[in-house]
């Protein structure tokens, strides 16, 4: 890995993982954003977090050690936002407009400029695509099961479907990035779910964007050996 681009992602992934933190607290709480919190330590929504902010950040150096700095800048500020949505689903059981909607809007734009910066329009196309797909997917499922499938995990997964089919060369790419979000992100949530169940008990409604958002990430690190 490019050492530079290492320790870029390192001394980034602390302030976001704070900022991540701070912002998914404040739905929690409804306290303001900057107001000193009661208990001046540490929180352990911070350190967990904190944590995988870092791993996270490093993982995707990794992954784009050969890309623009515009398209690694831009998967981190997708994944801190896929982050805090994750945080505040895992509590709040939502995935608030007030995330989603910006995050996607921003990394439709910024998909936008990395491909023109790069000389690939075609690569706008294809994250355009992903997102649609995505949608139409648990769109469907919405219709067909709307207290199993709420409308915020379906306006999410046009983010995510943005995220990995930016990663697409042809139409049938992004296909198959968007089945392996969904079968890992599924499979994932299979495990999670009874994790969830047993901690929380069965009256608790199910958080299913933070699994969706770990099919993502995963989808996106192997991107390459999925689609040959």
């Amino acid at each position: 890995m490019n050492t530079v681009r290492l320790l870029v992602c390192i001394v980034l992934a602390f302030p976001c993982g704070v900022l991540i933190s701070r912002l998914s607290a404040s739905f929690v709480t409804e306290r303001p954003l900057f107001q000193p919190s009661e208990t001046p330590r540490v929180s352990q929504r911070t350190v967990v977090l904190g944590s995988l902010t870092l791993a996270t950040f490093v993982m995707l150096g990794w992954r784009f050690a050969d890309a623009s700095w515009l398209e690694l800048l831009a998967y981190l500020a997708g994944f801190a936002a896929l982050l805090l949505a994750s945080a505040i689903d895992l509590t709040e059981y939502r995935l608030p407009d007030v995330v989603v909607l910006p995050t996607l809007a921003i990394g439709f734009l910024l998909v936008i400029v990395s491909s023109v910066n790069d000389d690939d329009g075609a690569r706008v196309r294809y994250a355009f695509l992903g997102a649609v797909i995505a949608f139409g997917v648990l769109l469907i499922a919405h219709l067909i099961s709307p207290q199993g499938m709420g409308f915020g995990d379906v306006k999410f997964a046009a983010v995510l479907g943005l995220m990995v089919g930016w990663q697409a060369s042809s139409f049938v790419d992004v296909v198959i990035l968007v089945l392996w979000l969904f079968l890992i992100g599924f499979a994932i949530g299979t495990v999670g779910g009874v994790a969830l169940l047993v901690v929380r008990g069965r009256n608790q409604p199910f958080p299913f964007g933070p699994f969706l958002a770990m099919g993502t990430l995963v989808t996106v690190l192997v991107s390459r050996a999925l689609v040959g």
